[in-house]
């Protein structure tokens, strides 16, 4: 699959890289549009602390599920959804209280770990909220 990585401030490459597949409790999804924000410019730029490089960047994006890892039961093959870039571990003092953007060990893909800005993306399935029921073909996005 093609990547855009940011190999280190101010080196962008599209790269060809393996096509992931998803682990247990994750879902593999086909990238149709991601967007691009400030805090993607910031990681270009290496202004942003908390990068590691190098970076596929994208932390705003959406698409088809197209594999499912083992357990998850609530999503489906074919199903769109947008992901929730946030990834928190549900269990420390500001995930308690219901701050999980404050979380002590905050995952934030496309930062933390390799977003959106591939052609496909293993995520938690957790992370991913379906939409309308419509299925690719049906809406905005599709080839």
């Amino acid at each position: 699959m093609k990547s855009i990585v940011i190999r280190q401030p101010n080196e962008l490459v599209i790269e060809e890289r393996p096509i992931p597949q998803p682990a247990a409790g994750e879902v593999r999804v086909k990238i149709k549009l991601a967007g691009i924000c400030g805090s993607d410019s910031h990681i270009y730029r290496g202004h942003n602390p908390f990068a590691k490089y190098p970076r596929v960047i994208g932390h705003e994006f959406f698409g088809v599920i197209d594999a499912i890892g083992e357990g998850v039961t609530d999503k489906a093959i074919g199903q769109r959804v947008s992901v929730d870039p946030v990834i928190s571990c549900g269990h420390c003092y500001p995930c308690s209280v219901g701050k999980p953007n404050v979380c002590t060990s905050l995952v934030v893909l496309g930062v933390h770990r390799d977003g959106g800005f591939s052609e496909y993306a293993v995520v938690p399935a957790k992370k991913c909220l379906a939409g309308s029921g419509q299925r690719d073909g049906q809406t905005c996005g599709d080839d």
